[in-house]
């Protein structure tokens, strides 16, 4: 690799991991401000679990490693790296399901019916923002 080849993915990784972290901090503030309409126009709320520290968290995270793993893919597999990663955040949206779905709480308390709808726009808005804003920020790959 040629030191401008060096600085190139340099770049992108910041640029991306940047952009994940960027999605991230917005997803959390949609997913809040969806978590306090929510409350307020149901009256439902479960401090102990969905807050606005375990939401942030929840989302700015993801959101870093979804800029991460772009990264990889593109740098790994580039002709295929797009549908990968959109596969990948799919299924990841897909299986965070699981948790809000499921029939207990993780203190093995009864699920009220209330929580999922509470938690599962969550699961569905923020790997949207992820998937529009980390493919949006680097060129496509030109294939040849």
């Amino acid at each position: 690799m040629t030191t401008s080849t060096i600085q190139l993915e340099q770049d992108r990784l910041a640029k991306l991991l940047t952009t994940g972290l960027i999605s991230g901090i917005i997803a959390a503030g949609v997913n809040i401000c969806y978590m306090l309409l929510y409350q307020s126009a149901t009256g439902f709320s479960m401090e102990k679990y969905i807050n606005i520290l375990n939401v942030s968290i929840a989302s700015i995270i993801p959101g870093v490693f979804c800029g991460l793993i772009y990264f990889s893919l593109r740098r790994t597999l580039p002709k295929s790296s797009f549908n990968l990663y959109l596969s990948i955040v799919i299924i990841g949206a897909i299986l965070s399901f699981w948790a809000p779905l499921s029939n207990q709480l993780p203190d093995g308390s009864a699920m009220p019916p209330e929580f999922a709808g509470l938690a599962m726009p969550m699961h569905i808005l923020a790997p949207i923002i992820y998937l529009v804003m980390t493919i949006r920020s680097v060129p496509a790959i030109k294939t040849q």
